[in-house]
Protein backbone atom coordinates (compact mmCIF):
# COMPACT_ATOMS: atom_id res chain seq x y z
CA UNK A 1 0.00 0.00 0.00
CA UNK A 2 1.29 3.47 -0.81
CA UNK A 3 1.81 6.10 1.88
CA UNK A 4 -1.13 8.38 1.01
CA UNK A 5 -3.69 5.56 1.00
CA UNK A 6 -2.26 4.23 4.25
CA UNK A 7 -2.72 7.64 5.89
CA UNK A 8 -6.36 7.73 4.74
CA UNK A 9 -6.92 4.32 6.33
CA UNK A 10 -5.12 5.44 9.50
CA UNK A 11 -7.33 8.53 9.79
CA UNK A 12 -10.48 6.40 9.59
CA UNK A 13 -9.03 3.99 12.15
CA UNK A 14 -8.27 6.62 14.81
CA UNK A 15 -11.62 8.35 14.25
CA UNK A 16 -13.85 5.25 14.21
CA UNK A 17 -12.03 2.52 16.15
CA UNK A 18 -10.03 4.68 18.57
CA UNK A 19 -12.62 7.43 18.97
CA UNK A 20 -10.24 10.36 18.49
CA UNK A 21 -11.73 13.81 17.89
CA UNK A 22 -11.65 15.29 14.36
CA UNK A 23 -9.15 17.89 15.58
CA UNK A 24 -6.75 15.27 16.98
CA UNK A 25 -7.03 13.19 13.81
CA UNK A 26 -6.17 16.26 11.72
CA UNK A 27 -3.10 16.97 13.87
CA UNK A 28 -1.82 13.40 13.40
CA UNK A 29 -2.36 13.57 9.66
CA UNK A 30 -0.71 16.99 9.45
CA UNK A 31 2.44 15.53 11.03
CA UNK A 32 2.35 12.59 8.64
CA UNK A 33 1.95 14.94 5.65
CA UNK A 34 5.05 16.86 6.78
CA UNK A 35 6.88 13.53 6.96
CA UNK A 36 5.64 12.65 3.44
CA UNK A 37 6.82 15.99 2.02
CA UNK A 38 10.20 15.51 3.69
CA UNK A 39 10.66 12.06 2.12
CA UNK A 40 9.79 13.38 -1.34
CA UNK A 41 12.00 16.44 -1.07
CA UNK A 42 15.00 15.16 0.88
CA UNK A 43 15.03 11.40 0.40
CA UNK A 44 14.04 11.39 -3.29
CA UNK A 45 11.10 9.07 -2.69
CA UNK A 46 8.56 8.82 -5.52
CA UNK A 47 5.15 10.34 -4.85
CA UNK A 48 3.41 6.93 -4.69
CA UNK A 49 6.05 5.14 -2.60
CA UNK A 50 4.95 2.10 -0.54
CA UNK A 51 4.91 2.38 3.26
CA UNK A 52 7.33 -0.55 3.67
CA UNK A 53 10.00 1.54 1.95
CA UNK A 54 10.36 3.66 5.10
CA UNK A 55 12.97 2.57 7.60
CA UNK A 56 14.52 3.71 10.84
CA UNK A 57 16.99 5.97 9.01
CA UNK A 58 14.34 8.06 7.22
CA UNK A 59 12.35 8.61 10.42
CA UNK A 60 15.46 9.54 12.42
CA UNK A 61 16.60 12.02 9.75
CA UNK A 62 13.20 13.68 9.58
CA UNK A 63 13.03 14.12 13.35
CA UNK A 64 16.64 15.31 13.57
CA UNK A 65 16.05 17.97 10.92
CA UNK A 66 13.01 19.13 12.84
CA UNK A 67 15.41 20.10 15.64
CA UNK A 68 18.46 21.20 13.61
CA UNK A 69 16.86 22.80 10.55
CA UNK A 70 13.29 23.68 11.49
CA UNK A 71 14.31 24.73 15.01
CA UNK A 72 11.45 22.78 16.58
CA UNK A 73 11.44 22.37 20.33
CA UNK A 74 11.99 18.83 21.67
CA UNK A 75 8.33 18.64 22.69
CA UNK A 76 7.24 19.37 19.09
CA UNK A 77 9.68 16.80 17.75
CA UNK A 78 8.31 14.25 20.23
CA UNK A 79 4.73 14.95 19.16
CA UNK A 80 5.69 14.20 15.56
CA UNK A 81 7.45 11.02 16.69
CA UNK A 82 4.28 9.97 18.51
CA UNK A 83 2.20 10.57 15.37
CA UNK A 84 4.61 8.45 13.32
CA UNK A 85 4.71 5.70 15.96
CA UNK A 86 0.91 5.56 16.08
CA UNK A 87 0.80 5.35 12.27
CA UNK A 88 3.27 2.45 12.13
CA UNK A 89 1.51 0.62 14.98
CA UNK A 90 -1.65 0.84 12.89
CA UNK A 91 0.18 -0.52 9.82
CA UNK A 92 1.54 -3.41 11.86
CA UNK A 93 -1.88 -4.13 13.40
CA UNK A 94 -3.43 -4.28 9.92
CA UNK A 95 -0.54 -6.49 8.73
CA UNK A 96 0.54 -3.94 6.12
CA UNK A 97 4.14 -4.08 7.40
CA UNK A 98 6.10 -6.71 9.33
CA UNK A 99 8.34 -4.53 11.49
CA UNK A 100 7.76 -1.13 13.06
CA UNK A 101 10.87 1.02 12.37
CA UNK A 102 9.76 3.79 14.75
CA UNK A 103 10.19 1.64 17.88
CA UNK A 104 13.97 2.02 17.68
CA UNK A 105 13.78 5.83 18.03
CA UNK A 106 13.76 7.40 21.48
CA UNK A 107 11.97 10.58 22.44
CA UNK A 108 14.05 13.71 23.00
CA UNK A 109 14.62 15.01 26.48
CA UNK A 110 12.16 17.85 26.86
CA UNK A 111 12.43 21.04 28.81
CA UNK A 112 11.44 20.99 32.47
CA UNK A 113 7.68 21.33 32.64
CA UNK A 114 6.73 24.84 33.69
CA UNK A 115 3.59 25.99 35.41
CA UNK A 116 0.73 26.44 32.95
CA UNK A 117 -0.14 29.93 31.72
CA UNK A 118 -3.51 31.04 33.00
CA UNK A 119 -5.52 34.16 33.88
CA UNK A 120 -5.58 35.30 37.49
CA UNK A 121 -9.05 35.85 38.94
CA UNK A 122 -8.92 39.63 38.47
CA UNK A 123 -7.67 39.17 34.89
CA UNK A 124 -10.51 36.76 34.11
CA UNK A 125 -13.03 39.31 35.39
CA UNK A 126 -11.39 42.09 33.37
CA UNK A 127 -11.45 39.80 30.32
CA UNK A 128 -15.21 39.28 30.65
CA UNK A 129 -15.84 42.99 31.30
CA UNK A 130 -14.00 43.82 28.09
CA UNK A 131 -16.39 41.65 26.08
CA UNK A 132 -19.47 43.16 27.75
CA UNK A 133 -18.40 46.80 27.49
CA UNK A 134 -17.08 46.35 23.96
CA UNK A 135 -20.67 45.70 22.84
CA UNK A 136 -19.47 44.21 19.56
CA UNK A 137 -21.70 42.64 16.92
CA UNK A 138 -21.17 39.15 18.37
CA UNK A 139 -20.91 40.21 22.01
CA UNK A 140 -23.72 37.95 23.30
CA UNK A 141 -22.36 34.89 21.49
CA UNK A 142 -18.75 35.58 22.44
CA UNK A 143 -19.67 36.11 26.09
CA UNK A 144 -21.42 32.72 26.18
CA UNK A 145 -18.37 31.07 24.56
CA UNK A 146 -15.84 32.63 26.95
CA UNK A 147 -17.94 31.89 30.02
CA UNK A 148 -18.27 28.26 28.93
CA UNK A 149 -14.48 28.03 28.73
CA UNK A 150 -13.91 29.73 32.08
CA UNK A 151 -16.65 27.90 33.99
CA UNK A 152 -16.38 24.40 32.47
CA UNK A 153 -12.82 23.93 31.18
CA UNK A 154 -14.00 22.61 27.80
CA UNK A 155 -11.47 21.84 25.10
CA UNK A 156 -11.91 24.02 22.02
CA UNK A 157 -12.74 20.93 19.94
CA UNK A 158 -15.47 20.02 22.42
CA UNK A 159 -16.95 23.50 22.33
CA UNK A 160 -17.16 23.80 18.54
CA UNK A 161 -18.83 20.38 18.35
CA UNK A 162 -21.52 21.22 20.90
CA UNK A 163 -25.06 20.88 19.58
CA UNK A 164 -28.15 22.53 21.03
CA UNK A 165 -29.32 19.08 22.16
CA UNK A 166 -26.25 18.81 24.44
CA UNK A 167 -27.76 21.54 26.63
CA UNK A 168 -29.93 20.56 29.56
CA UNK A 169 -30.79 23.95 31.04
CA UNK A 170 -33.53 22.46 33.21
CA UNK A 171 -30.93 20.35 35.03
CA UNK A 172 -28.29 23.05 34.59
CA UNK A 173 -25.74 20.90 32.77
CA UNK A 174 -24.28 19.91 29.43
CA UNK A 175 -23.74 16.33 28.31
CA UNK A 176 -21.54 15.38 25.36
CA UNK A 177 -18.87 12.97 24.17
CA UNK A 178 -15.40 14.41 24.63
CA UNK A 179 -11.88 13.22 23.83
CA UNK A 180 -11.69 9.46 23.31
CA UNK A 181 -15.50 9.40 22.98
CA UNK A 182 -15.86 9.51 26.76
CA UNK A 183 -19.20 10.82 27.94
CA UNK A 184 -18.90 14.01 29.99
CA UNK A 185 -21.62 15.57 32.08
CA UNK A 186 -20.68 19.01 33.39
CA UNK A 187 -22.81 21.14 35.74
CA UNK A 188 -23.31 24.73 34.60
CA UNK A 189 -22.77 27.77 36.81
CA UNK A 190 -25.79 30.17 36.92
CA UNK A 191 -23.62 32.82 35.24
CA UNK A 192 -23.07 30.50 32.26
CA UNK A 193 -26.75 29.57 32.07
CA UNK A 194 -27.74 33.25 31.91
CA UNK A 195 -25.19 33.89 29.13
CA UNK A 196 -26.36 30.86 27.12
CA UNK A 197 -30.04 31.76 27.49
CA UNK A 198 -29.31 35.27 26.20
CA UNK A 199 -27.43 33.82 23.23
CA UNK A 200 -30.16 31.29 22.43
CA UNK A 201 -32.64 34.15 21.96
CA UNK A 202 -30.40 35.42 19.15
CA UNK A 203 -29.56 31.94 17.91
CA UNK A 204 -33.25 31.19 17.20
CA UNK A 205 -33.41 34.10 14.75
CA UNK A 206 -30.50 32.85 12.62
CA UNK A 207 -31.52 30.91 9.51
CA UNK A 208 -29.13 28.13 8.52
CA UNK A 209 -29.12 26.02 5.36
CA UNK A 210 -26.76 23.19 6.28
CA UNK A 211 -27.68 20.22 8.53
CA UNK A 212 -24.54 20.59 10.63
CA UNK A 213 -25.19 24.30 11.20
CA UNK A 214 -28.85 23.65 12.02
CA UNK A 215 -27.90 21.49 15.02
CA UNK A 216 -24.83 23.51 16.09
CA UNK A 217 -24.95 25.56 19.28
CA UNK A 218 -22.49 28.24 18.20
CA UNK A 219 -22.58 29.75 14.72
CA UNK A 220 -20.16 31.96 12.82
CA UNK A 221 -21.17 35.20 11.10
CA UNK A 222 -21.52 33.10 7.94
CA UNK A 223 -24.29 31.08 9.69
CA UNK A 224 -22.14 27.96 9.80
CA UNK A 225 -20.90 25.96 12.79
CA UNK A 226 -18.17 28.11 14.30
CA UNK A 227 -14.62 26.90 13.58
CA UNK A 228 -11.71 26.29 15.92
CA UNK A 229 -9.76 29.03 14.15
CA UNK A 230 -12.52 31.60 14.68
CA UNK A 231 -12.58 30.87 18.40
CA UNK A 232 -8.79 31.04 18.65
CA UNK A 233 -8.86 34.48 17.04
CA UNK A 234 -11.64 35.88 19.23
CA UNK A 235 -9.94 34.60 22.41
CA UNK A 236 -6.72 36.41 21.50
CA UNK A 237 -8.61 39.54 20.40
CA UNK A 238 -10.30 40.01 23.76
CA UNK A 239 -7.08 39.25 25.64
CA UNK A 240 -5.41 42.03 23.70
CA UNK A 241 -8.29 44.47 24.22
CA UNK A 242 -8.33 43.67 27.94
CA UNK A 243 -4.64 44.49 28.20
CA UNK A 244 -3.81 41.03 29.52
CA UNK A 245 -0.09 40.43 29.99
CA UNK A 246 1.29 38.11 27.27
CA UNK A 247 -2.03 38.43 25.39
CA UNK A 248 -0.55 36.63 22.37
CA UNK A 249 -0.15 33.51 24.50
CA UNK A 250 -3.78 33.43 25.62
CA UNK A 251 -5.54 30.61 23.77
CA UNK A 252 -8.67 28.52 24.42
CA UNK A 253 -6.42 25.99 26.16
CA UNK A 254 -5.14 28.73 28.50
CA UNK A 255 -8.76 29.46 29.44
CA UNK A 256 -9.08 25.76 30.27
CA UNK A 257 -6.00 26.16 32.47
CA UNK A 258 -7.65 29.16 34.11
CA UNK A 259 -10.77 27.16 34.97
CA UNK A 260 -8.76 24.30 36.45
CA UNK A 261 -6.43 26.56 38.44
CA UNK A 262 -9.18 28.72 39.93
CA UNK A 263 -11.28 25.66 40.80
CA UNK A 264 -8.34 23.92 42.46
CA UNK A 265 -7.57 26.99 44.58
CA UNK A 266 -11.22 27.02 45.69
CA UNK A 267 -11.72 23.29 46.33
CA UNK A 268 -8.30 21.59 46.55
CA UNK A 269 -10.13 18.54 45.10
CA UNK A 270 -7.92 17.14 42.33
CA UNK A 271 -10.29 14.22 41.63
CA UNK A 272 -13.24 16.47 40.84
CA UNK A 273 -11.06 18.56 38.51
CA UNK A 274 -9.80 15.39 36.80
CA UNK A 275 -13.39 14.30 36.08
CA UNK A 276 -14.51 17.73 34.91
CA UNK A 277 -11.52 18.08 32.56
CA UNK A 278 -11.95 14.54 31.22
CA UNK A 279 -8.39 13.44 32.05
CA UNK A 280 -7.72 9.71 31.97
CA UNK A 281 -4.64 10.02 34.17
CA UNK A 282 -4.61 12.13 37.31
CA UNK A 283 -0.94 12.98 36.75
CA UNK A 284 -2.08 15.16 33.85
CA UNK A 285 -4.35 17.07 36.22
CA UNK A 286 -1.66 17.64 38.83
CA UNK A 287 -0.06 20.51 36.90
CA UNK A 288 -2.93 22.65 38.22
CA UNK A 289 -1.91 22.16 41.84
CA UNK A 290 0.78 24.85 41.48
CA UNK A 291 0.76 27.97 43.63
CA UNK A 292 1.15 31.48 42.29
CA UNK A 293 3.68 34.03 43.57
CA UNK A 294 1.13 35.86 45.76
CA UNK A 295 0.28 32.63 47.60
CA UNK A 296 3.98 31.96 48.12
CA UNK A 297 4.50 35.48 49.50
CA UNK A 298 1.54 35.05 51.82
CA UNK A 299 2.91 31.74 53.10
CA UNK A 300 6.36 33.25 53.75
CA UNK A 301 4.75 36.21 55.52
CA UNK A 302 3.12 33.84 58.01
CA UNK A 303 6.47 32.44 59.17
CA UNK A 304 7.45 33.43 62.73
CA UNK A 305 10.45 35.68 63.36
CA UNK A 306 13.58 33.60 63.80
Amino acid sequence: MNFKNAVKGFKKYIRVERGYSPLTAEEYCRDLNLFYQYLIKNMEFKSDFPVNQIGNFEIAEFLADNILVEDNKPATRNRKLYSIRSFFKYLQKKELIENNPSTLIDASKTEIRTEPIYLKLDEARKYIETIVHGNGLNMVRDLAIIKLFLYTGLRVSELVNLDIKNLDLENESIKFFGKGQKERNIPLHPDVIAAIRAYLLQRKKIATNKPDATTALFLSRHRRRISVRSIQLLVKKYARLAGIKNARQITPHKLRHTFATILYHQTKDIRIIQELLGHSNISTTQIYTHTDIEQKKDAIGKMPDL
